[in-house]
């Protein structure tokens, strides 16, 4: 996949429509250019132009987009983080921060135009690859490609309505600037796209082990039924008349991902987000990057640089409050080795014995005295493993969805439709790969309560918590908890300031 994506461009410009193209320019044809007319015939092309759906994955484009837009969208609208004093300097973050962003925040502009382009890289793929024949490419490549466009389409709605109160369904290229001006469609149609997507992408797909080498960060069957279940349990948040039976697929489909032994929680778990471990075998669906600019690929970005604290070398744009601190010590030192929960220390940074060992000094070599200052919670995730990597691009791959996260929105699920003991299940495998004991627990109260805490615990700054929250009705009390400003009117953004303008039935 990697080398299709440097024909990213070329694709782009041959095939994007713009509304900003005069008709005349659009209607001249150049025999020596490729075209949407031209361009479709053969499988090598096919795959460049599913290449192109795959580009707008977490919005891995640019500076501005992956590294500043994205985290401040995904990270600063968490009750247990703080911006560093750097983010005063900007006013489109701290209007994320502070919930007091309108329609013309540059981050949600640029949230709602990437997943866009990727829903018109998907929508080519899969009405021009449909209507390839047998000499042009073979059936089963075709399904496959098919079958792939389905599931990154499904992403990328998925993306923008759990984001956006309002999304336009647009299910086809295009066709002359009369399509472009469309109203947004109810939530329910969005859900339901989503959903009849996915479940169109799952039979076609292969299985992670039938995938070769080559192909890894390729969507599997696993991905397109670990997203069945999560989107499913999503719309149980928003829709609790139907709750039930949305949870009660949800398990089915989440179910035949651990039933199909394909992945496994690893006990590596600080290497799935420094860089050292790629596409492990707790990986379902993973964002790739590289460190190799063989052919000019440039699969990298400063993410790490972003995060990473300034007393680390980094920006120090984002730091933990107390309170996460709180909840991810609050279990006491019951780990089997009489320490906290390992995934703290993998997570964060804190003034503890652990990280103040002088025989062991595991702050990169320094003692947490001889680094910080006070209580300074201070992010480890997405920070390479060695320092001298800071202040440059570095590739660290990004789990999107993992298997700690199937196993416990299986649970979650379980847990929902009557069947805490199941729940209970799931819940201990994925604590024992941290070291902590096994629970007894007695009813559904407390096992949903014992999950919010394992989802802290184990997703902390993978852009879980704020949706998480959301779709448990506790957004609001914990936002006033953690001192924030917050109206439930911000629980969605707007939609953007240029597609009201440009579009005049979006309202």
């Amino acid at each position: 996949m990697k080398k299709s994506l440097l024909y990213i461009s070329l694709l782009s410009a041959a095939m994007v429509f713009s509304t900003g193209c005069k008709k005349e320019l659009l209607n001249q044809n150049s025999p020596d250019k490729l075209t949407s007319d031209n361009f479709w015939t053969t499988r090598e092309r096919a795959i460049t132009g599913l290449s192109a759906a795959y580009s707008r994955i977490e919005s891995f484009a640019g500076w501005d987009n992956f590294i500043e837009a994205r985290s401040c969208r995904e990270y600063y609208r968490e009750d247990f983080v703080e911006p560093g004093s750097d983010a005063y300097n900007y006013s489109w973050w701290m209007e994320i921060y502070n919930y007091s962003y309108n329609s013309g925040n540059y981050a949600i502009d640029l949230l709602w135009k990437d997943n866009y382009r990727g829903i018109n890289f998907t929508n080519q793929v899969l009405e021009n690859v449909a209507l390839m024949n047998n000499s042009q490419i073979d059936d089963a490549s075709k399904s496959m490609i098919l079958a792939e466009a389905h599931f990154l389409r499904a992403y990328y709605y998925f993306k923008l309505l759990t984001n956006f109160e309002k999304v336009i369904l647009r299910d086809k290229v295009p066709n002359g600037e009369n399509d472009l001006p469309k109203v947004p469609s109810s939530r329910n149609e969005v859900w339901d796209a989503i959903i009849a997507d996915l479940k169109a992408a799952e039979p076609g797909l292969p299985l992670r082990g039938d995938r070769p080498a080559t192909e890894l960060g390729r969507v599997t069957k696993g991905a397109a039924q670990a997203y069945l279940g999560k989107v499913l349990i999503y719309r149980a948040g928003e829709d609790k008349g139907n709750a039930k039976a949305y949870f009660t697929e949800a398990s089915t489909w989440l179910k035949k991902v651990i039933d199909s032994k394909q992945y496994t929680l690893i006990d590596n778990y600080l290497g799935m987000f420094n860089g050292t471990l790629t596409n492990s075998a707790e990986s379902v669906f993973e964002l790739q990057q590289t460190m190799d600019e063989a052919n000019g690929a440039y699969y990298k970005s400063q993410l790490s640089d972003w995060i990473a604290a300034s007393e680390l070398g980094g920006y120090g744009e984002i730091y933990g409050t107390q309170k996460l601190l709180t909840e991810m010590l609050k279990e006491g030192k019951v780990a089997t080795d009489g320490l906290y929960d390992h995934r703290v220390y993998n997570t964060v940074f804190f003034k503890d014995d652990y990280f103040n060992d002088a025989a062991n000094p595991r702050v990169y070599g320094k003692t947490y005295d001889k680094v910080f200052e006070n209580n300074t919670v201070a992010f480890r995730k997405w920070i390479p493993a060695s320092l001298d990597l800071l202040g440059n691009p570095v590739a660290i791959n990004m789990p999107i969805i993992r298997y700690a996260d199937v196993k416990l929105l299986y649970a979650e699920a379980q847990n929902a439709i009557g069947f805490p003991d199941q729940a209970l299940i799931q819940i201990n495998e994925v604590r024992a790969r941290s070291a902590m004991p096994a629970l007894q627990l007695a009813n559904t109260t407390d096992v949903f309560n014992q999950l919010v805490h394992e989802r802290t615990m184990e997703f902390t700054l993978e852009s879980s918590r704020f949706y998480d929250l959301r779709r448990w009705g506790m957004l609001q009390q914990k936002m006033q908890d953690a001192g924030r400003t917050f109206s439930t009117d911000k629980s969605y953004y707007p939609l953007p300031l240029k597609e009201t303008q440009n579009n005049p039935l979006a309202k």
